[in-house]
């Protein structure tokens, strides 16, 4: 690789600093990259949803294959962003036409007990595609880049991208639901949890929404690996000082002309060496051993270095090249000086009475403050948060789990919205009654004795299950749904629908309907209820 080449500011830097300059990269070149990728992933979806609609009895099944397929296509983003990183443009096209050539190498083990398991296979994708490693050298490789925390950043990275996925797709799907009469309908926790069917619809939303969740997120997840393999093999290669030592190389040219200055000067200094060696010839004994070392300069020698620093050190494998090995050594005689090591070596006075061995502590640790109680109130707000966040949901959503815990026993309302609908606290006679009240000018409560006794009609006839604390709107929905089960005929939820919308506008909006109008509505009662009255009740 050409290093001085590079288009980012590489280095050793934390895992998540790597995991952000990933994003940057991806800002940079995003046209292309996600123009290959939605080239190679939309066709992959739209041939589950195919293979959907030919076999519907494996339905939501088919969703498995652009899942399971997806490692594949994660080598087209690497091969531009590997291409870009360097300089070199490459098109969405050609990246296209060289996907198949960079399948080779692992594809395997990512399509069979990597798949489910190992959500961090985005970082070693650069072995195989990159680096061409295969067998024993990319086990070797795998265990080295991985290393340092490397491959958990990687895999939690990976499991972040799949929850904000699931997010898309679910939140696509109950976006849709919420423009939908039926709240039933298209009700993705309904669907995860088996309380309903896979609809067509749902289905096609389904695959719609992995649609849009896998070309957004793909991506990010590729390029993020990438980075995140780049800043590991910076840290273990020492490629900043490999940059900066090949942009300090002096070219042939100014080689030659700094030669012809500099020899010289070189000729002056060689015989002044040599008449300074003469000189020494005639110099004591004693003026020799002042030339030695200084004891401070000798100890510091003598300084070895500790175990913790040792135990540090990360496995590299052999050198491929001279020149490999030869830049091997030259990094390690840099990182041997005192500026560049992690330990100094210094020299103290102490009593021989008091010699003990102490132990190796951080040089210039920063002392900071005790966050203990902090956390601890941190922890207890989010399991208290996590709780209200589980029984609301399954308050919500309790009808969803009936066929799991068992249907709890329900409480038959006596009342709803203050008004007595017991069969027994009802005149013979509803019609007559209601028209006297009203010829009375007592028309609220005509009309709560026409709506109770509706109400109290559905509940006893036809078997409406209402419990206590339920509201007028509550008997609508569940009319309408005993309704569509065909168990409340259409006529009798029609004339129930406009009783509660006269109950409903007369005691709550004032809205009082005329003469005409309400004994419309009792005759049209009268046709749906007191029939049924007159004769036996149907039981519940």
């Amino acid at each position: 690789m050409q290093l001085e080449k590079l288009q980012i500011d590489l280095r050793p830097r934390p895992n998540a600093q790597a995991l952000e300059l990933g994003l940057a990269l991806l800002r940079a070149h995003a046209g292309v990259v996600y123009a290959v990728w939605l080239a190679l992933w939309l066709p992959l979806v739209l041939l589950g949803a195919g293979l959907a609609y030919l076999f519907p009895e494996y339905g939501s099944w088919w969703l498995l294959l652009p899942w399971w397929l997806r490692p594949l296509l994660e080598r087209a983003p690497l091969y531009v962003l590997s291409r870009q990183v360097f300089g070199e443009t490459v098109s969405w096209r050609e990246a296209l036409r060289a996907w198949p050539r960079q399948l080779g190498g692992g594809w395997f083990r990512l399509l069979t007990w990597w798949r489910p398991f190992f959500a961090g296979r985005g970082l070693y994708q650069p072995i195989w595609q990159l680096e061409g490693a295969r067998g024993q050298a990319a086990v070797a490789r795998r265990t080295v880049i991985g290393a340092s925390g490397t491959a958990a950043s990687a895999y939690w990275f990976g499991v972040a991208c799949a929850h904000l996925e699931a997010i898309l797709q679910l939140g696509l799907i109950a976006f849709i639901g919420i423009f939908l009469a039926d709240e039933n309908a298209i009700n993705p926790f309904a669907y995860l949890f088996g309380a309903t069917s896979a609809t067509p619809l749902l289905l096609a939303l389904s695959f719609a929404g992995y649609a849009l969740s896998g070309g957004i997120i793909g991506p990010v997840y590729a390029s993020c690996c990438f980075t995140l393999y780049l800043s590991r093999r910076a840290a273990l290669e020492a490629w900043d000082i490999e940059i900066m030592l090949r942009q300090m190389k002096p070219s042939a040219t100014m080689t030659a002309r700094r030669a012809g200055a500099v020899l010289p000067a070189l000729s002056v200094l060689a015989a002044g060496m040599l008449a300074a060696a003469l000189l020494a010839l005639g110099m004591p004994a004693t003026a020799q051993a002042a030339g030695k070392p200084s004891g401070r300069t000798a100890a510091a020698e003598q300084c070895a270095e500790p175990e913790w620093a040792k135990s540090r050190r990360t496995p590299r494998p052999p050198e491929r090249s001279t020149e490999q090995a030869q830049l091997r050594r030259e990094l390690a005689q840099l990182y041997a000086t005192d500026d560049l090591r992690n330990y100094r070596c210094v020299e103290s006075w102490e009593l021989k009475k008091d010699v003990k061995a102490k132990p190796v502590k951080d040089l210039d640790k920063p002392d900071l403050p005790d966050l203990t109680l902090l956390a601890e109130i941190i922890r207890i707000l989010l399991i208290a948060a996590a709780i209200m966040l589980a029984a609301w949901l399954l308050y919500r959503y309790r009808g969803q789990f009936a066929g799991i815990f068992g249907q709890a026993a329900l409480v038959r309302a006596t009342e709803i919205g203050g008004l007595d609908i017991r069969p027994e606290s009802l005149p013979d006679d509803i019609v007559g009654n209601v028209l006297a009240l009203w010829q009375k000018g007592e028309r609220r409560a005509a009309l709560a004795l026409l709506y109770r006794a509706t109400v109290s009609r559905l509940a006893s006839e036809d078997g409406l299950l209402l419990t206590r604390g339920a509201t007028e709107a509550d008997c609508l929905r569940l009319a309408g749904m005993a309704c569509r089960q065909q168990r409340l005929g259409v006529g009798r939820l029609q004339v129930a629908t406009g009783v509660t919308a006269l109950w409903l506008d007369g005691a709550y909006g004032d809205r009082w309907p005329g003469t005409e109008k309400l004994s419309a509505s009792c005759m049209a009662w009268h046709e749906q209820f007191g029939k049924a009255a007159a004769g036996k009740a149907v039981p519940a």
